[in-house]
């Protein structure tokens, strides 16, 4: 599953979070069984890919899926 992040959205960590949730089919992010800031510090994800980042590419798994956050907007989740 590929989603572009919105434009005018600094907070890419919280479109990995509905990404994630669409993709495992959750309906409210209590139902994640990992928190992000285990995984990754979502600040972090936040600063690295703001709007005027170019290039780069961060992954890692959440919750039994694989991520791939873009710095052109795009956010992968594909099962592990």
């Amino acid at each position: 599953m590929k989603r572009r992040r919105e434009q005018g959205s600094d907070r890419v960590s919280l479109d990995v979070l509905s990404a994630v949730m669409d993709a495992a089919g959750y309906d409210d992010a209590t139902e994640f069984e990992t928190c992000l800031y285990d995984v990754i510090d979502p600040d972090a994800l936040d600063s690295l890919f703001h709007q005027r980042t170019r290039g780069g590419r961060v992954e890692f798994t959440l919750d039994g899926y694989e991520v791939r956050v873009h710095s052109n907007g795009v956010v992968e989740v594909t099962p592990e």
